[in-house]
């Protein structure tokens, strides 16, 4: 019995303390009987009941310590619960953004949705212009027979005057993205109907076989002039305010097709003119990106077109007389406009 040793290292519960105790203390009963069926001394049972409170002390503390590390590792669990639910709020509050009131949602809060810039579109636009336009004209015409002429020239100027029209673009480009700058261009085509029509005076110069007869008049001079057709090349740069707006500025050319009527005064030759001019175009715009990949824009435009020339002649005979008429006329015309479009991005790129 001296010898006996008790290695307690764990009791995972109570019961199982409470269960050991019972059996050192029945063991000692045992013991007890044991001994005094044998004769034992006195002396040897207190040696043994001693040892058995020791041993019962020891149980004691061992249960103690139990319950201990018992109650430290329900925390180390609650503390690491609180953990991991704080970790499940923080993501959940990543992935589904609380926005304030009267925020629009922002693609940064979608995953998947692009937010650059770089990319090809394709979009269309409408709006209206007011148009400035000035025209000059020489004319020449006579009449001849044997023995006879007649005829005038005339000089005539139009002022600038003011008109208006509406238009309805279609165009396509692409954007390259560079930090916070953006460049790119794009091709695009108007169908318009812009009057360009103006109005000024036409003095008239007489004359006949011997020369100038001094005689002259003037009268009215309103020729018409409109534009159907256009089409542009322009090239854009701009700085974005926000991932959503872009501030830009454009130039380029555009070329017009122009139709003048009522140019001539001569009551049998009244020609329907077509002719082309073109001239660089300059402006500034802001484009704002909406959900998805719709982009809406607004842009205000100055376009100069180059001096056109336009001349023509004909002539004819009748009998022993003979009629003639030449011309040679100049336009210049330029315009402001102003457009709101919508463009689609297609296949952005980052």
């Amino acid at each position: 019995m001296s010898r006996f040793r008790l290695g307690y290292k764990n009791v995972n519960t109570t019961w199982g303390m409470q269960m050991t105790r019972r059996f050192f203390v029945g063991l000692a009963i045992a013991m007890s009987l044991v001994s005094g069926c044998a004769q034992a001394s006195s002396a040897d049972t207190d040696k043994i009941l001693e040892k058995l409170s020791v041993l019962e002390a020891r149980v004691a503390t061992l249960e103690a310590k139990n319950l201990e590390y018992k109650r430290e590792l329900d925390a180390t669990r609650a503390a690491r619960a609180r953990i991991e639910l704080t970790k499940d709020v923080r993501t959940a509050n990543a992935a589904v953004p609380l926005l304030r009131l009267g925020t629009v949602p922002s693609r940064d809060d979608h995953p998947g949705v692009e937010t650059g810039w770089t990319g090809i579109f394709w979009g269309a636009s409408a709006g209206g212009a007011r148009t400035r336009s000035s025209t000059t004209s020489a004319e020449q015409a006579t009449i001849a027979s044997p023995g006879f002429l007649s005829g005038y020239n005339t000089s005539d100027r139009s002022g600038s005057t003011s008109n208006t029209g509406g238009f309805v673009d279609v165009f396509a480009g692409g954007n390259v993205q560079v930090s916070r700058l953006v460049f790119g261009g794009q091709l695009e085509v108007t169908a318009s109907d812009l009057n360009f029509n103006s109005s000024g005076a036409r003095s008239y110069s007489y004359f006949d076989q011997n020369g100038p007869t001094g005689t002259t008049a003037t009268g009215n001079y309103r020729p018409q002039l409109t534009s159907r057709w256009m089409t542009s090349a322009l090239l854009r740069a701009g700085l974005l305010l926000d991932d959503d707006t872009l501030l830009y500025g454009l130039g380029g050319w555009t070329l017009a097709q122009f139709e003048a009527r009522n140019v001539t005064d001569n009551p049998f030759y009244q020609p329907n003119e077509t002719f082309w001019a073109s001239g660089p175009t300059g402006g500034v715009g802001i484009e704002r990106k909406l959900y998805s990949n719709w982009r809406v824009r607004a842009e205000y435009r100055y376009t100069k077109f180059d001096t056109a020339h336009t001349q023509d002649q004909f002539g004819f005979v009748s009998g022993t007389s003979s009629q003639g008429y030449s011309r040679s006329t100049q336009f210049d015309q330029s315009m402001q406009s102003g457009r709101i479009g919508f463009a689609y991005a297609f296949n952005p790129l980052r």
